[in-house]
């Protein structure tokens, strides 16, 4: 079962600010050991009020999670957005 979070979960990172090495999601710490997939979203620059803009990475940890993570380039902050299983 995927889970998934469509405003995220914030978490807490390390390392470089574009590409993480690390996370921390519910007071545990993930390394990231790798980076399978890398995007940009953004959308609604059309319409009135703030735009979406996000940097999404999908990433494996080293204790085997599969997940989605995503840079919220307008307002700051990591969100975890979808967790595989």
């Amino acid at each position: 079962m995927t889970r998934l979070w469509p405003k995220g979960v914030a978490v807490e990172t390390w390392g470089d600010p574009d590409t993480p090495a690390g996370f921390a999601w519910q007071g545990v710490p993930h390394r990231i050991v790798q980076v399978c997939n890398r995007w940009r979203v953004h959308t609604r620059w059309w319409e009135s009020g703030e735009p979406l803009w996000r940097a999404y990475l999908k990433v494996t940890t080293d204790s085997g999670l599969l997940c989605m993570l995503y840079h919220d380039l307008v307002g700051g902050g990591w969100f975890l957005s979808r967790l595989y299983d």
